[in-house]
């Protein structure tokens, strides 16, 4: 997905909130998935929105969708780490440990975008799908964008995020705050001062 104005992504946020199919990008020759963090509870047990986007994957992986999965997102408030415990699900749900390539330092969705580009780039990857809630699919293959990657949709319908229409109409004003913030901010080419981590990137469902 190449990089959107302001209101191009807002109005595409509104689109997906009314529509969930629009937010579903179709390519099979795009073998590789990033699956996005979200919150990890106390005790190192998931939520169920990380649940939602690993379970997805996983899925995915087992039906040939993809070659090499990707989880990416460091420690928040409990160990272990989002990326090593994403993992630990991958392999529980019989991926094998060659089909994943951990990202394990990114605090927000813009580190995610930042250092997956940076291991993309490494291994000669050009484009990769998004593994995360459908609303949070337009900040994420914009981001993306922005650090060099080609990034398509692959939304989770089961997140409960998406689900509870009650959650839905929340992660719609949160994810439209954090768009304006990270058009204007990085779309200009410049971080905010010690980084931004908006409460829409971990979601406690």
């Amino acid at each position: 997905m190449r990089p959107n104005g302001l209101l191009q992504n807002l109005r595409l946020l509104l689109t997906v909130y009314r529509d969930a199919a629009a937010r579903r990008d179709e390519d099979p020759e795009v073998r590789v998935a990033v699956i996005m963090g979200a919150q990890v509870l106390k005790g190192g047990r998931p939520s169920r929105t990380l649940e939602a986007r690993v379970r997805h994957a996983a899925r995915l992986y087992q039906a040939g969708g993809f070659d090499l999965l990707i989880p990416t997102g460091g420690l928040g408030e409990h160990p272990p780490k989002e990326a090593d415990l994403m993992t630990d699900m991958l392999l529980a749900w019989n991926v094998p440990p060659e089909a994943i390539l951990p990202e394990d330092a990114a605090l927000n969705t813009w580190d995610s975008a930042e250092l997956v580009a940076r291991i993309a780039e490494e291994n000669d990857i050009n484009r990769v799908k998004i593994v995360t809630d459908p609303l949070h699919c337009v900040r994420t293959t914009w981001a993306f964008g922005k650090s060099g990657l080609d990034a398509l949709a692959e939304p989770a319908f089961d997140s409960p995020m998406w689900r509870k229409p009650w959650s839905r109409r929340g992660q719609l004003a949160r994810e439209a705050v954090a768009v304006v913030w990270y058009t204007l901010k990085y779309g200009r080419g410049s971080r905010p001062p010690g980084g931004y981590s908006p409460s829409a990137d971990n979601y406690p469902e």
